[in-house]
């Protein structure tokens, strides 16, 4: 099995954390029958996406998984919607919560992915609210969902959906809409094991 990560900037193809490093526009190449799973970051071109929607749409249909992250603008494969971006004043407006327990997020915490701070090494929460800044997760949300959708975290006040899945045929779309979900599997948030759990879910191990 073998999942892909489609980036703008590959570094040389490497195989790095259980995924190969991609360049983006290399995808109907590589985009094979021994490929399980897609991994976009954030800043991949989805105009060409919106190009390829056919191949995309045709790859989850096989039971292919695909991760999307970022501000989807470009509705390069069925199902997706845009993003839009959330008026918010304080940290409470862009706290988590979770909706539904998913494979890609067992056993971390959502107040986890709420603050970045400079400080090395795990942070008690409280010491986070003090001297954190909130909203790298995401600032934004997908308030038009298909019918079939799954919400896993939706953001702030409004309990806008910002965490999503769908099934595509015989495949499942993952949609994120904030920054690559790959920063946030840290040992210092606890959430190191948001990487494995990520990879395995594009294997197709888990629902």
């Amino acid at each position: 099995m073998t999942v892909l990560k489609a980036v703008m900037a590959p570094r040389n193809g490497e195989v790095a954390g259980g995924f190969r490093e991609i360049d983006v526009y290399d995808l109907p190449g590589e985009c094979t029958a021994g490929v399980t799973g897609l991994y976009l970051t954030g800043d991949v071109d989805q105009e060409y996406l919106t190009e390829q929607r056919p191949l995309l749409d045709a790859f989850v249909a096989r039971g292919g998984r695909v991760v999307v992250n970022g501000h989807v603008q470009r509705l390069f494969l069925e199902g997706l919607t845009k993003w839009r971006k959330l008026e918010y004043r304080d940290p409470g407006d862009l706290a988590l919560t979770r909706v539904t327990e998913h494979p890609v997020w067992a056993g971390t915490d959502p107040r986890s992915f709420l603050y970045n701070t400079g400080t090395r090494g795990p942070v008690p929460f409280a010491e986070l609210e003090r001297i954190g800044v909130a909203g790298f997760y995401g600032r934004g949300c997908y308030p038009d969902l298909p019918e079939s959708a799954r919400i896993v975290h939706t953001i702030g006040r409004t309990r806008a959906p910002i965490d999503y899945d769908y099934p595509l045929g015989t495949g499942r779309v993952l949609v994120h809409g904030g920054n690559d979900l790959l920063q946030f599997a840290t040992a210092d948030r606890g959430t190191a094991r948001l990487h494995t759990q990520l990879v395995r879910w594009l294997e197709a191990d888990d629902e």
